[in-house]
């Protein structure tokens, strides 16, 4: 292009010089001038473009500038927001830890209480057997244990014309027993099922508080096989106790 231009600054150079500037010279140097215009219309027509671009360009690195600056924003705020998040999650995290141990703890309490009731339980449930031993023992005993005899008091020969006298009192008589136990017990200390306390029916015929509960709930009863149909008591636990107790009406 410098060429093309320097031929036509000569061109031009030479025209003003009289005589020495050929014909062919000079339509050469039109050509170069034609040729020489034509670039710098296109060269102008490319700067235009190229200042359009530089202006897009412009516009758009703006743009893009405040995106950047919309989304620095943005991050700024996630960054604060995760970092509440994080924060609560941490809370939670100590609170649940806390529940934890506090759920532990009462848990142990509570076995070690357990394990105390059930050793409570365990001996009072050998004090009943031992307790309800011991009835059966003494009963066996009183069943045993021969009557008393009867001590006849010294004194002159009575007469066959009087009247016989009233008999001596028997020494070592037991007491009576009370209203209650002799409501409970029928003949020969037979338990009446229809009159006897449940302490009776645990100590005295060994069952257990939940058939007490049923034969007590079930009252009365007509014959002892009620005590299958009527209080649900298993056959075989009836079989056991049917020559202790009696059905008074």
């Amino acid at each position: 292009m410098m060429e093309q231009l320097g031929r036509g600054l000569l061109a031009l150079v030479l025209m003003g010089v009289p005589g020495c500037v050929v014909q062919g010279t000079y339509e050469q140097t039109l050509k170069d001038l034609q040729s020489t215009k034509s670039d710098l219309d296109r060269l102008r027509v490319q700067n235009e473009a190229l200042n359009k671009q530089v202006i897009s360009l412009k516009e758009s690195s703006a743009k893009l500038k405040e995106e950047l600056d919309k989304a620095t924003v943005q991050i700024a705020s996630l960054k604060e927001e995760v970092g509440r998040e994080r924060q609560a999650a941490d809370n939670k995290v100590k609170d649940l830890d806390r529940q934890v141990k506090e759920l532990t703890k009462a848990k142990k309490d509570l076995t070690q209480e357990l394990e105390v009731q059930k050793q409570r339980y365990e001996d009072s449930l050998k004090t009943i057997k031992r307790q309800s031993k011991e009835l059966k023992e003494r009963e066996k005993a009183a069943l045993i244990e021969p009557p008393t005899p009867q001590l006849k008091s010294a004194g002159p020969p009575t007469d066959a014309t009087k009247s016989p006298e009233a008999p001596p009192p028997i020494l070592n008589e037991a007491a009576p027993a009370s209203p209650s136990n002799e409501d409970a017990k029928g003949p020969a200390n037979l338990v009446d099922i229809n009159r006897a306390t449940p302490a009776d029916l645990t100590l005295t015929l060994g069952l257990a508080k939940e058939d007490s509960d049923k034969l007590v709930k079930n009252r009365p009863y007509k014959t002892i096989e009620e005590l299958i149909t009527k209080a649900g008591l298993p056959k075989a636990t009836v079989d056991k106790i049917r020559e202790k107790v009696t059905v008074a009406p």
